[in-house]
């Protein structure tokens, strides 16, 4: 009965008046253009309707142009009408109503076209828009400009809804219903055809048929919501049955609502902005936990990283180091660790020397700590290895023994190596000799960098270092490498000038 009605307003639309009349089509489209333009809302295919009726030379009443486009007169005289009144109120600052309306129009496009607009009409902005006078015709009544830009398309897109539905009269009705509000309808006509649609393109909202002869509304959703890339899409049913146990289903399968037949206008909008408006929120929300967790690793990565040296924090040593020792005791491979501390600190402890842009400025001792700290990074170049700031005037540096490391030079040394470690006592841990050694080569090549570095003072840099390689075992303790380590750097500080300390645990 309604699709019928609304083809019958079809072909009345074509064989209006107002269509023959040239004012009116540019009165016509005045109006609708400054809507559009004024409150970024297109007209209604209904409002167009009544405003076409409005502007003929015997005008249509509300209960003709109801029957003629399927709708209730009800409807027509207490929602639509009204609002686009209230629309053209707004746009032309000043009470518009179905009986003025044609004057009105006629007066304001008379006033644009002369370019006789004042301020205090409500008018000036037509100004931008008077070439949408000129040169339309009847033609153009029936079909929206076909140059309108993208970006207003999408200002004014309200969200893309599929109907499912195996009967087309239920299809036409709801599509038009929903076309006049603003959303972009897709259709199908049985499950499979919408799962189809559905993986092409994905809709902000489903209006799903549950007796359907090919796949049924309940296998539709389910299949849906088993898909990681679909299941967020809000499934509203819409359906004739209306038991208890129907509904009951439909939220089980996923349903986030239902809506029963015959229904009524008022509720399928109703419940159709809800539910955009939710998933809208829920878009909102991962979006917003998204920022969060960013700016949480970001956090993170900031609080692993030294302020003033830019090497690692000593929260981010206490971590890797835990780790190193747990992988080296799961491999049954070696552990160095290195502690450098600066000595006679208080002769970089002058005057502030300026840094280069920030309009800051730091002491000589804080860019004496920020060179060495980069130096041990560009010196210490060992897989893995992590340099940090343990102290204020103290770095650590971890080097884990990585697999197939080339910490023994030859085959014959390979050799040594396993004869040495097969004395080692196992339950202490011990390093083999040669991995101790390799440690305390990376130790004096560091040294000799730093006693050879060009400092940004004058004064040398004096350093003791302290260092331990162990083999940890499930005996071993972490605690008592990091003490073995500290007592490393107390006897290298207890020695004359520069000095290296190296023990094993």
């Amino acid at each position: 009965m309604h699709l019928s009605k609304a083809g019958e307003a079809l072909v009345v639309r074509a064989n209006n008046p107002i269509a023959s009349s040239p004012q009116r089509s540019r009165v016509l489209k005045f109006a609708e253009t400054l809507i559009q333009k004024k409150t970024q809302t297109y007209c209604s295919e209904l409002q167009r309707q009544i405003l076409i009726g409005a502007l003929q030379e015997e005008r249509k009443t509300y209960d003709q142009l109801a029957v003629e486009c399927g709708y209730s007169a009800k409807y027509v005289k207490q929602d639509v009408a009204p609002k686009l009144w209230q629309l053209l109120s707004q746009v032309l600052d000043t009470k518009v109503t179905k009986a003025n309306v044609r004057a009105v129009l006629d007066h304001a496009l008379e006033q644009v076209e002369r370019g006789d607009v004042r301020s205090s009409s409500g008018l000036e902005t037509m100004v931008q828009w008077r070439n949408i006078a000129d040169g339309v015709d009847g033609s153009d009544i029936d079909e929206l400009d076909a140059n309108e830009s993208e970006a207003t398309e999408l200002s004014v897109h309200k969200g893309t809804i599929l109907l499912v539905d195996d009967q087309p009269q239920n299809l036409r009705l709801l599509s038009e219903l929903l076309e006049e509000q603003g959303y972009e309808i897709q259709q199908a006509i049985s499950g499979n055809i919408a799962l189809q649609a559905v993986a092409r393109r994905q809709p902000d909202l489903i209006l799903l048929d549950i007796n359907m002869p090919d796949v049924d509304g309940y296998s539709v959703c389910q299949q849906l919501k088993a898909n990681t890339e679909t299941r967020d899409i809000p499934v509203i049913f819409v359906s004739a049955l209306d038991e208890a146990w129907d509904k009951v289903k439909g939220f089980t399968v996923g349903g986030s609502d239902y809506i029963s037949k015959p229904f009524k206008v008022v509720e399928v909008l109703a419940r159709v902005e809800n539910q955009l408006k939710i998933k809208q929120l829920q878009t909102t929300l991962k979006h917003r936990i998204y920022q969060l967790q960013q700016a949480i690793q970001e956090l993170q990565r900031l609080a692993a990283i030294d302020k003033l040296t830019r090497v690692a924090s000593r929260r981010r040593f206490d971590a890797y180091l835990l780790e190193c020792w747990q992988q080296a005791m799961a491999h049954q491979r070696s552990l160095t660790l290195m502690f450098i501390q600066l000595n006679h600190f208080d002769i970089y402890r002058q005057d502030a020397d300026p840094t280069e842009g920030d309009g800051k400025s730091l002491r000589s001792g804080d860019r004496i700590l920020q060179h060495l700290a980069q130096l041990i990074q560009n010196t210490v170049r060992t897989p893995q290895s992590l340099t940090s700031r343990y102290g204020t005037l103290t770095f650590a540096i971890i080097v884990p023994q990585q697999q197939n490391s080339k910490w023994q030079n030859s085959t014959a040394q390979n050799d040594t190596v396993k004869n040495s470690t097969a004395s080692t006592d196992s339950a202490t841990g011990s390093a083999p000799l040669s991995l101790q050694r390799k440690g305390s080569d990376i130790a004096q090549r560091l040294l000799h960098q730093i006693q050879m570095a060009k400092t940004p003072s004058s004064a040398p840099i004096a350093t003791n270092i302290g260092l331990v390689t162990a083999n940890p075992t499930v005996d071993s303790r972490l605690e008592d490498f990091l003490a073995e380590g500290d007592r490393a750097l107390q006897q290298a500080k207890q020695q004359t000038g520069n000095c290296i300390v190296s023990l094993d645990l």
